[in-house]
């Protein structure tokens, strides 16, 4: 694509040589939810697209936003099984809780997904952080939470991009990237109602309080065709290191 992959505008060479303007997040963050709400609402089959991360996003010339990459793609018939059990696979820090636990997958793993991708946009920070020799920390959420709990939402905001006259708008971005991406599934809402809020044709609900902070334990086993087992007596599907990437 002509103006490659997101991650190249909020964390590559370009983010730094020319940032991404308001107008562009925002036409960029309206883009990648219309594509995921048709994907969930709009075929049937649905398509759970299971490794939403900027990579995955694509911009062309006039920075129009296009999922791409369906190697990980499930179809799900609309009126079956309320979840599918399957393996794990997508991208450490972008998975929802209870796929990357349980093996849960359904079209909220997809939104929580979504979730971290707008923080991401909005803040200009990665979802994972990895520079620390212990375990990694969910930097997104957890610390997107304790600021929105708080009540200063604004400083989520990449200064960048910060302006007074599109201050609003921009929370509202933030809020619904929170929602988005609860650790609870319940809460979250479902692409189209997302698309709604972000146009700001829907109220954003109060945001339910959240568990304690989440966090993925390091596997302490491989079996022997090369799957991390979990590291308690929970069930757990097994973690592929062919189709987990950081």
């Amino acid at each position: 694509m002509p103006n490659g992959s997101l991650d190249d505008h909020i964390f590559g060479l370009k983010s730094k040589a020319q940032p991404l303007s308001w107008p562009q997040r925002r036409k960029i963050v309206m883009g990648t939810a219309k594509g995921l709400a048709y994907l969930h609402d709009g075929i049937q089959p649905a398509i759970y697209h299971r490794d939403i991360k900027p990579t995955n996003i694509l911009l062309d010339d006039e920075m129009n936003a296009f999922v791409a990459d369906f190697g990980l793609a499930r179809m799900m018939t609309k009126g079956g099984e309320s979840h599918i059990t399957t393996k794990v696979a997508g991208t450490h820090g972008y998975l929802a809780p209870e796929y990357a636990l349980y093996g849960q997958l359904t079209d909220k793993s997809d939104v929580y997904s979504f979730g971290v991708l707008l923080l991401e946009i909005m803040s200009g920070r990665k979802a994972l952080d990895t520079s620390g020799k212990s375990v990694p920390h969910y930097l997104i959420t957890d610390w997107a939470w304790s600021l929105v709990k708080i009540g200063r939402t604004s400083e989520i905001i990449e200064e960048r991009i910060r302006q007074s006259e599109a201050n609003g708008e921009m929370e509202r971005f933030v809020l619904v990237g929170i929602l988005c991406s609860h650790v609870m599934v319940a809460f979250r809402p479902q692409m189209v109602e997302a698309v709604k809020m972000l146009d700001g044709v829907a109220e954003i609900p109060e945001i339910p309080d959240r568990p304690l902070p989440f966090m993925l334990h390091s596997p302490s086993a491989t079996d022997k065709d090369g799957y991390f087992l979990a590291s308690d007596s929970v069930s757990r599907p097994a973690f592929s290191s062919s189709e987990m990437s950081m």
